[in-house]
């Protein structure tokens, strides 16, 4: 298999795997969806070839007979939850259930870890070759719900402000509590399972440090997105905007938090290794061409940096990190300065002993770079099969564009972990002219979608419903609706909303200027408010 490294790609996205040992699996559809046609052949003794679904249940135990050594069926269709797990909508397994069961560690039972995800299909009607399906923002992971998480954080500046900081959490596979966990000869490696289990609670441990005891200050808004990369390992980018009391607006304020020196080794031994084992760039450059961060001869990340007696505040949108120009330290087979130090907090790295950089936003034009790279969308990999030792002298090669899936990202999707989190609920708000709000229909059964539609209010239509019955309600824009009221969907009503108003924000969604009448409707809607009806929203 060969990995196509090509320019016009987002290359953070389909970067060739580097320095990690990984089973990974890499398939092609639609938006990142695994595939949903599959077929199994099964050759009987002494008959010819049988087809079964992959979601059969005697399937696992052909295809993996060491998991099965009894010959037991596998997940079905009809396996019923335990009465203690059963509710009034779900009485059934799932098969993301199913396999999160078996792939759990429980003491005295050995079982033979693998890094499948398998997807259940509620619904498998109209499914066929050649059938265009899109994945919605609802699907974890694909591109509108990337793009969806990207407005609700916009939404979030426009209210809060341009974010104060911007940090990168890597998961360490030398923590203790991973270690420990290994049995016999196992490696880090072999266990993701494990290894995103314990990401995952100390991810939950940093969140808590930063904002419940407030290391960086009083924290108004976060939002983090974990990703899976080539490397092999998770980490978590965190997004972070502080009160106006704890704003980082000096040079003095930047020293206080955020670090770009090697520390002292006598005063501080523990940082010191610390720092040369996980926040040491490269090296790269004329020391180390062959160094993955290397394009066109340039490191990307403009490593090394410049030496700086001081630290400036904002220069072009990010701030300058003081690295004095001290003597130089010997690490490994390199010799290392401050140039090469990735900016860390101290406090946070002597607690978590791992990669942990801290980064100042300076300037509100770092913004929309900073929220489309942590929502930039899943793995990705451009591939081509061929023999080994074949001569191909074609030029345009017939590489194919699939998703990339490591063995940590199916573990945290089976574990049913969140892929992106936010401080604050978002509320998307519907735009619609009179009788044409979207339907979701499936096929044949459009005329009866279309008579449920007519007897659903929007969020739209249910304003103007609460506008005519509730005086209270005059004065409150349609954006700012949801701070006060919560929108039933049962009963498709506007309800009056009895706590958590502070941490609820109201979002339209953007319409294209070339849909004219829409667009002009949205405008109105973030002036207007007490409005009954559409002709009464006009000035």
């Amino acid at each position: 298999m060969v990995f196509l490294e090509d320019k016009n790609l987002d290359m953070r996205r389909y970067n060739a795997p580097t320095l990690c040992t990984e089973v990974a699996a890499i398939f092609v559809g639609d938006n990142g969806e695994p595939p949903a046609n599959r077929d199994i052949c099964v050759y009987p003794v002494g008959d010819t070839c049988q087809r079964i679904s992959p979601l059969n249940q005697c399937c696992d135990p052909m295809t993996y007979p060491l998991l099965f050594p009894r010959g037991e069926c596998s997940w079905n269709t009809g396996m019923e939850h335990v009465e203690e797990r059963r509710t009034a909508k779900r009485t059934r397994v799932t098969q993301l259930q199913y396999y999160a069961y078996r792939l759990s560690q429980r003491n005295g039972f050995s079982i033979l870890h693998n890094s499948d995800a398998l997807e259940c299909r509620a619904h498998d009607e109209n499914i066929r070759t050649g059938k265009l399906r899109i994945l919605p923002s609802s699907f974890q992971g694909s591109p509108r719900h990337m793009q969806q998480n990207y407005q609700d954080a916009m939404a979030m500046v426009r209210k809060f402000g341009k974010p104060d900081l911007f940090l990168t959490y890597t998961c360490n596979p030398s923590w203790s509590e991973i270690l420990n966990s290994m049995e016999g000869v196992q490696r880090p490696e072999d266990r993701p399972d494990i290894i995103v289990r314990v990401f995952n609670m100390k991810l939950k441990e940093l969140l808590e440090d930063i904002c419940k005891h407030g290391i960086f200050g009083t924290v108004l808004t976060y939002i983090y997105v974990i990703e899976f990369q080539k490397r092999g390992l998770p980490h978590a980018h965190i997004l972070l905007t502080l009160n106006s009391e704890s704003k980082i607006r000096t040079k003095d304020d930047i020293d206080k938090f955020v670090s770009a020196e090697l520390p002292d080794l006598c005063t501080d031994l523990r940082l010191f290794q610390i720092v040369t084992k996980y926040m040491v760039h490269g090296p790269c450059g004329t020391i180390n061409i062959n160094s993955p961060c290397m394009r066109d001869g340039q490191c990307y990340k403009s490593f090394p940096k410049q030496f700086k007696d001081d630290s400036e505040e904002n220069v072009n949108g990010y701030p300058i990190y003081r690295r004095r120009a001290t003597e130089p330290v010997q690490v490994g087979k390199y010799s290392i300065d401050n140039r090469w130090v990735v900016p860390y907090n101290p406090w946070l790295l002597k607690k978590f002993n791992a990669h942990i950089n801290v980064e100042v936003c300076a300037s509100v034009k770092s913004v929309k770079y900073l929220y489309k790279y942590v929502y930039k969308g899943h793995d990705a990999a451009s591939v081509k099969i061929q023999k080994e030792g074949a001569l191909d002298h074609d030029e345009i090669l017939s590489f194919v564009e699939g998703r990339y899936v490591s063995a940590p990202e199916a573990m945290w999707h089976l574990n049913e972990f969140n892929l992106s989190h936010k401080s604050h609920t978002v509320v998307r708000l519907a735009v619609h002219l009179p009788q044409q709000q979207p339907i979701v229909y499936q096929d044949g059964q459009e005329a009866q979608a279309i008579e449920r539609a007519a007897l659903r209010k929007t969020t739209l239509t249910s304003w103007f419903e609460l506008n005519k019955n509730d005086p209270s309600a005059h004065n409150i824009s349609y954006s700012d609706i949801p701070q006060y009221y919560v929108f039933d969907k049962s009963t498709t009503n506007w309800k009056k909303r009895q706590r958590g108003r502070q941490n609820v924000i109201g979002r339209l969604p953007v319409v294209s200027i070339l849909d004219t009448e829409r667009y002009y409707l949205r405008m109105l809607l973030l002036r207007k408010s007490g409005a009954i009806s559409f002709d009464d929203i006009l000035p």
